[in-house]
């Protein structure tokens, strides 16, 4: 943060100081020497302007569009530039007025500009004392000292109080939104670490459920697959079937049915359909005594409901309703608070009327 604002402080005071010297008022022979430097480097970046140290060494005191019109006057692009910047040259002006002018090349043309007023403050002859100096006319005092009314220099002096206090308003705007913006980003930074942390900590805990279900399968297949190889098929004499259809044709009263069934499609009818219970399909039990009409309900079984929970949405919203069934982190049993009722239609069991269910940890 320290060096934010260092950073800061000496941007602020090199645009002051920047600031300070392009409203810099030009004399008349330096706006007219500014004037030519920009047609100069205008003349270098079209291909045919010749070095600048000629120029210089010719006039040491600042060449002027005069002195390169001698040169590039046979240039079919001098002229253009020629005649635009030489109705500028009693305009006068500032140093932030010829780097206006001079647009892309204004770099080039403040660096020589500079250097040039540099070595004008450092050859400009001492003034000496009152008894032994020569008198200097009146015409070269004019000529080589800007003459600018006391009121404007205030004015000048007070414009640059008010473009600094208004930089130093700009930078303290700058810090704050820099501030606020690295404690938002920061808040940002720990949320996402939070969120990032829960979400693997629960991607942990379904992938060891999902382990341990698997598990349990495998476990159930393999003793089914092991009862299978013991148990034999158990033989009915004709007596007993006798037996046991003899009363049913007294009788004649229907018997209730069962049905176990999986989950329901979107259209509300169940896909699979079976007299038998089938480990990884069965979800619902229905029993029906007309074969019509029936009631439903999540089979009471631990691993049905640890498979059930694992995608509620999938597996049961479909055929039951409760308070935030959607939801079903941390619980493990599914309790039937009324049962479902179910038609079938057109070979397959519709869901008439849903199942209200609650869940338990």
């Amino acid at each position: 943060m320290k060096k934010l604002i260092l950073s800061c402080l000496a941007c602020l005071t090199m645009l002051a100081a920047m600031a300070q010297n392009d409203s810099t008022a030009l004399t008349p022979a330096q706006w007219q020497h500014a004037l030519a430097v920009i047609a100069q480097y205008e003349a270098l970046n079209a291909g045919y302007g010749q070095k600048s140290e000629t120029f210089e060494a010719q006039a040491p005191q600042g060449y002027t569009l005069d002195d390169l019109d001698a040169t590039y006057r046979q240039q079919p692009k001098w002229g253009a530039v020629y005649n635009r910047l030489k109705a500028l040259e009693n305009d006068g002006g500032t140093i932030a007025r010829i780097k206006e002018l001079a647009g892309p090349l204004a770099q080039h043309v403040e660096r020589d500009m500079t250097a040039y007023l540099k070595k004008q403050t450092a050859t400009e002859p001492q003034v000496a004392p009152a008894d032994t100096a020569a008198p200097v006319p009146d015409t070269l005092a004019v000529a080589d000292v800007p003459q600018e009314p006391v009121d404007e220099k205030k004015g000048g002096f007070n414009g640059h109080l008010l473009f600094d206090i208004l930089l130093a308003l700009l930078a303290l705007g700058g810090l704050a939104m820099a501030w606020l913006t690295r404690s938002e980003l920061n808040k940002l930074r720990r949320a996402t670490r939070s969120e990032l942390e829960t979400t693997n900590e629960n991607m942990q805990q379904l992938a060891n459920d999902v382990s341990q279900h698997v598990k349990a399968l495998l476990q159930r297949v393999g003793n089914i697959e092991a009862n299978q190889h013991v148990m034999k098929p158990r033989q009915v004499s004709r007596r007993d079937e006798l037996t046991v259809e003899a009363p049913a044709k007294r009788d004649e009263q229907p018997t209730e049915k069962t049905y176990y069934l999986s989950k329901p499609d979107d259209n509300d009818c169940f896909n699979r359909v079976s007299e038998e219970f089938e480990l990884g399909n069965s979800l619902f039990v229905l029993t029906t005594a007309d074969g019509i009409h029936g009631t439903y309900q999540v089979i009471d079984n631990r691993d049905v409901h640890r498979f059930a929970l694992m995608m509620p949405t999938e597996n049961l919203t479909r055929a039951c309703s409760g308070n935030a069934i959607q939801m079903s982190a941390g619980m493990s049993r599914i309790i039937t608070d009324r049962p479902g009722e179910a038609q079938f239609d057109n070979g397959q069991w519709r869901v008439i009327v849903k199942a209200i269910i609650h869940y338990e940890a």
